[in-house]
């Protein structure tokens, strides 16, 4: 899956996710079945954000991804 990033001019970021060649407005629901398919968030693009911002981007989609790890949710069921 890939993410792109955009501060506009009024200090909002938008989110763009890539479905094929084309980049649509982000959804959750898109995202989330992106991740059930294949748990991979690739090629992020940050476009203008800080550095700041980018990192603390980087760790949220971590911690994202690993909700839908599989081992993971392999032990949240035999639990």
């Amino acid at each position: 899956m890939k993410l792109i990033f955009n501060k506009e001019e009024n200090n909002d970021i938008s989110v763009k996710i890539q479905q094929g060649t084309v980049a649509v407005n982000f959804t959750y629901p898109e995202m989330i079945k992106q991740l059930l398919q294949n748990n991979t968030i690739t090629d992020t693009d940050f476009g203008n954000l800080t550095e700041d911002e980018t990192l603390s981007l980087n760790e949220m989609l971590n911690k994202i991804s690993s909700i839908f790890d599989k081992d993971e949710l392999d032990a949240e069921e035999t639990e």
